[in-house]
């Protein structure tokens, strides 16, 4: 036990304690009765700070306290027994009060049960703060993924009308999506070569065409096949030496001077020749023997054979342009693929007009040819160049491109699947930086998803929603492990009140397991009263739940009844005065078989019942009496313990005691001799008045109802004084309080004494 409080320091009120003279040891049942705003509560903290040395709320708390056998114990040397504090902060410890949606209450007891509650409310704020945060999450991604996925749709639309183009599409979404995952870098095409590649997708497969046979311009020398080039070399060798020859013989003039005239003559020469004719085809006359000489000497063997080679080179000629007119027409560009057709065009152009130029230039050849057969006795000069490489290289030309188009019909399917491709990735480059921009905030929007799913791994403590979900889960089923008790609390409870209309229930809440899964468990307790569910508790009655449960646990094995103290401020906090003499039953029979119990109280009323119970003979022995008063030092108002005031002690009324302190009031000066008189006043007024004007009025009306029997001014310095001073101001001490509570005592008792004499005269002579 507990012996004595040799030392407390830096605990509020008591600053600096030591006990004064002639303190009495503590003993088994120890009464401690004290104002409010006393010190009260603030010593139950130091009981509370015993079992671990130290106070949250006092970190440099100071103490000695020494038991039964004077060994000694400081913040340093923790108490060796146990030591359950009912106060203020067990309340707000172990009763937690939860609304739900119908605003009905659930209680959650015990301290370690609202430790788990509490971390599970921080874990359920959490886990939302992360739901909320991986929904939108979710729906930035889900966001992004439509909008990539409208990009591949609209690219993919596209597309298909550069390759394809027809009513039924064969190219969708998934196929632009599979193409660009194979796109490593951007492949943009200029216009032109698109234009050509879209050509290309679009043709449909074409027939061979026959190529530009050199064949067809080559000549027969010798025996060996002759190119265009040297043919119309050795033409125009030719040409220049027939044409430079002359051939001696009799002029006729006429036929000199008439090319046509001799070219008759000489053909009808030969033509009766040929079928031995003696007279003229012409005209039927014979011909003179004269004039076929003289036509002989004209035409003769030499003129004959220059003729003849003239004639064969003529022909020569004509095959020549024969053989280029023939080359000269080229396949319809209606055969050719439609990227060619243009260039096809432009070179075929440029073709026949270097064969027309050629044929332009052979003809003058001929044209000289023919005029030199009708000047074979003149010697004529020939200067003529022709320039086959146009022809010849144009004539390549055009075969390239009959051949590019075959070329193009033998790889039609590879070249169009190239063709294809170069399109799908040039339009999917158009789209590359887009989709690579949104694909990495999507990469970002899964990295956080999966960040506040799993946790971040960068923050090793950080739990993600499984974590929570399943942290909540654990300590749900923790709370559902401690309440196990309603019908026990509900008998208690009303024991306690002396009223039987609350009744504890097992709260079911649903949570979620580690899989996400909703399973249903125990989470605290519904109230009810008269079977509905409760929506408001008093304060009173949250005081009652509080220390019903205090007591229950009373009873864990981790306490020794036989050996551990309890310690108990104000069980009767708030209740109404029906109740507190059912509250005090209640304790007594649960606090009976401790070891030592401390009971501290500012209600008179549960004063006096704890006092006539401990001065029963039974107890008496055990019993001991303290009252914490204050006292003003040189810096502060201090709390000390001191045995509980005789008067306390003895009278039955509060009333009666109140009175007499009233009566016997003197001050030295101090604030602290007249800091409790304005309580003390109010109390004794408003007791007074309930029986002198028993009326359901407030303070003021019944002072009213009295002033025509007291004077007005005092009756009014009276009610300021006992509403005023008796609650607090936060102005702190005001000098004045001492004359006036000086003056304002001396006019209540006056008060007393004038309106009902009698009664202040027996107050005055017990």
């Amino acid at each position: 036990m507990i012996s004595k409080i040799n030392k407390i320091k830096k605990l509020g009120l008591f600053n600096d304690y030591t006990p004064v003279t002639g303190f009495k040891d503590f003993k088994k049942f120890n009464l401690i009765y004290g104002w409010n705003g006393s010190g009260k509560t603030t010593l139950s903290k130091l009981f509370d700070a015993l079992e671990n040395g130290s106070h949250a709320g006092y970190p440099d708390l100071e103490y000695e306290v020494q038991n039964e056998s004077s060994t000694k114990f400081q913040q340093t040397q923790p108490f060796n027994q146990k030591v359950r504090v009912f106060n203020q902060d067990y309340i707000e410890n172990n009763l937690k009060i939860r609304e739900g949606r119908a605003k009905s209450i659930t209680l959650i007891l015990g301290d370690a049960s609202k430790e788990v509650l509490e971390e599970t409310e921080r874990l359920e704020l959490e886990l939302a703060s992360k739901n909320s945060e991986l929904a939108k999450e979710n729906v930035q991604l889900e966001n992004k993924g439509k909008t990539r996925g409208k990009t591949f749709t609209e690219i993919a639309k596209t597309i298909y009308v550069a390759i394809v183009g027809g009513a039924t599409r064969n190219y969708r979404k998934d196929n632009a999506e599979s193409d660009f995952a194979l796109l490593t870098v951007k492949n943009l095409l200029v216009d032109e070569e698109l234009e050509s590649l879209s050509i290309t997708v679009k043709q449909l497969q074409k027939p061979l065409i026959d190529p530009l046979k050199e064949i067809e311009y080559e000549f027969i020398k010798d025996e060996e096949k002759v190119k265009l080039d040297k043919a119309v070399d050795d033409l125009l060798k030719e040409a220049k030496l027939f044409i430079g020859q002359q051939v001696e013989s009799i002029v006729i003039e006429r036929l000199r001077d008439n090319p046509n005239i001799s070219d008759w003559v000489e053909t009808g020469l030969k033509v009766q020749h040929d079928h031995s004719s003696q007279n003229c085809e012409f005209c039927g006359q014979k011909i003179p023997e004269v004039r076929l000489q003289e036509l002989a000497k004209h035409f003769n063997e030499a003129d004959k054979t220059l003729k003849t080679n003239i004639d064969n080179l003529i022909a020569k000629v004509s095959t020549i342009k024969e053989a280029v007119k023939f080359t000269q027409t080229t396949p319809d560009v209606a055969r050719f693929y439609e990227d060619l057709a243009e260039e096809y065009i432009k070179a075929t152009s440029i073709f026949s007009k270097e064969a027309e130029d050629l044929l332009i230039e052979l003809e003058k050849v001929s044209f000289a040819l023919k005029y030199k057969k009708s000047k074979t006795t003149e010697a004529t000069v020939f200067e003529l160049f022709i320039d086959t490489s146009k022809f010849t290289n144009n004539f390549v030309v055009v075969n390239t491109f009959i051949h590019s188009h075959n070329k193009k019909t033998a790889d039609f399917e590879s070249s169009k699947q190239e063709a294809t491709q170069k399109i799908k990735n040039h339009y999917l480059s158009t789209i590359f930086d887009e989709v690579k921009a949104l694909e990495k905030e999507m990469v970002g929007h899964e990295t956080k998803i999966n960040a506040l799913t799993n946790g971040d791994p960068s923050t090793p403590k950080d739990m993600g929603i499984l974590k929570l979900r399943q942290g909540i889960a654990d300590n749900r089923a923790k709370i559902s492990s401690t309440h196990k008790a309603c019908a026990d609390i509900t008998k208690s409870l009303n024991t306690f009140l002396g009223r039987q209309e609350l009744v504890f229930e097992p709260h079911k809440t649903k949570s979620l397991d580690e899989n996400g899964n909703q399973v249903e468990i125990e989470d605290g307790y519904i109230i009810k009263r008269n079977n509905k569910v409760v929506t408001h508790l008093s304060e009173g009655e949250k005081t009652a739940i509080a220390f019903v449960y205090f007591t229950i646990h009373l009873n864990d094995p981790a306490f020794n009844k036989d050996k551990d103290i309890v310690v108990i401020d104000d069980p009767i906090s708030s209740l109404d005065s029906n109740s507190i003499f059912q509250a005090f039953s209640f304790l007594k029979n649960s606090v009976k078989d401790i070891q030592q119990v401390f009971i501290l109280t500012h209600n008179y009323d549960f004063l006096r019942l704890v006092l006539n119970w401990m001065k029963h003979p039974a107890v008496k022995r055990d019993s001991c009496f303290y009252m914490i008063k204050n006292k003003d030092s040189s810096t502060e108002r201090v709390a000390f313990l001191d045995e509980l005031d005789r008067d306390l002690q003895n009278f039955e009324s509060e009333y009666n005691y109140l009175f007499k302190l009233l009566h016997e009031f003197q001050t030295d000066g101090t604030i602290a001799s007249v800091y409790h008189m304005p309580n003390i006043s109010r109390k004794v007024l408003e007791t007074f008045l309930m029986f002198r004007v028993p009326n359901s009025n407030n303070i003021y009306d019944k002072l009213e109802y009295l002033k025509p029997l007291f004077d007005e001014m005092k009756i009014t310095a009276i009610y300021k004084f006992t509403n005023d001073q008796s609650h607090i101001t936060g102005k702190g001490f005001d000098p004045s309080l001492i004359p006036e509570t000086q003056k304002v005592v001396k006019y209540l008792l006056e008060f007393i004494e004038v309106t009902f004499p009698d009664h202040y005269k027996v107050l005055t002579t017990v």
